[in-house]
């Protein structure tokens, strides 16, 4: 039986018990990590944490709603046991009613085939690190290995960096075009990151030229067979010089021939899913569930 619990009536052990055991478990899904991207999270839970789902909720004025929070691609049910369409449905259909307005994404395994739900595919991309990095890096699209030969001829290195620098270059390289994201959920993310290296499941990377100067930062959470390229980007100066390629080879050159798969988390934006396609990674999707049951006028603004 699916029920529903408060944010104070989940068994956080249990829960997170519950993460470590599913075969789809995510770094996401953990409490430490709810706790922080969405305070006060409540959650579907069945039988004895058999399988759980977290309601990411939160409330502005009287209206009760469920919303993704930023820096968590996705979430949806997770469980020791097989998931099957009914229990996915039974999950959804589990929702308390005081929530009006939904607009969560599941996870990759969250397959749900219902037509008569408003779910939306959106597109990850994720390549297997099983082969040997010779066989990996022969994959690579043409562009690919052309911005490596140019990163090559800059000297460039790579460096571990701490979390707040990585969020400072970010924001510096990044922010403008980062829509909505506030400097609110950038703190948020910043005690995330922190947590994140608390429980040894965070790694940041930079790339510098020769001058020391930095050109390109990525920060890495690693769970189990998952890298989840958290956020990343380039300085202009990095573009023209590879060094965002040169730090995603890297990686996969450290992980290479290990049983992992290293997750780009997304992207919907043409150049970016570009991008990472042309590491030779594979597209699989994952759904945007959203649903809309506001007052009739409220509903006009929200759509």
């Amino acid at each position: 039986m699916v029920r529903y619990l408060s944010h104070a009536e989940i068994d956080q052990a249990k829960w997170d018990l519950c993460i470590e055991q599913s075969p789809n478990g995510l770094v996401y899904a953990y409490s430490w990590y709810l706790n922080i991207a969405s305070p006060n999270w409540e959650a579907l839970i069945l039988d004895d944490y058999l399988a759980v789902m977290p309601l990411t909720a939160h409330r502005k004025y009287f209206i009760h709603y469920l919303s993704q929070p930023f820096f968590t691609q996705q979430l949806g049910v997770f469980g020791k046991q097989v998931l099957t369409q009914d229990l996915l449905q039974n999950f959804l259909s589990a929702i308390p009613k005081k929530f009006r307005f939904i607009d969560i994404q599941l996870n990759e395994q969250n397959q749900v085939l219902n037509p008569r739900l408003k779910l939306r595919k959106r597109r990850n991309y994720v390549l297997d690190l099983a082969k040997s990095y010779e066989k990996l890096a022969k994959d690579y699209a043409t562009q690919i290995k052309r911005n490596l030969k140019k990163a090559k001829k800059y000297e460039l290195q790579i460096q571990s960096i701490g979390n707040a620098e990585t969020i400072l270059f970010y924001k510096l390289h990044k922010a403008l075009s980062t829509k909505g994201v506030k400097d609110s959920d950038y703190q948020r993310l910043q005690l995330l990151m922190e947590k994140a290296s608390e429980h040894q499941k965070i790694f940041c990377k930079g790339v510098f030229d020769k001058s020391g100067e930095l050109l390109a930062a990525g920060a890495f959470l690693a769970h189990k067979n998952r890298i989840i390229f958290l956020l990343g980007n380039g300085s202009e100066l990095g573009k023209e010089k590879g060094a965002m390629t040169y730090l995603m080879d890297n990686i996969i050159f450290l992980f290479a021939e290990h049983r992992m798969v290293l997750d780009f988390e997304g992207s919907e934006i043409e150049g970016i899913a570009r991008f990472f396609k042309s590491f030779g990674a594979e597209k699989r999707n994952y759904y945007r569930y959203k649903r809309n049951r506001l007052p009739w006028l409220l509903r006009i603004f929200k759509n």
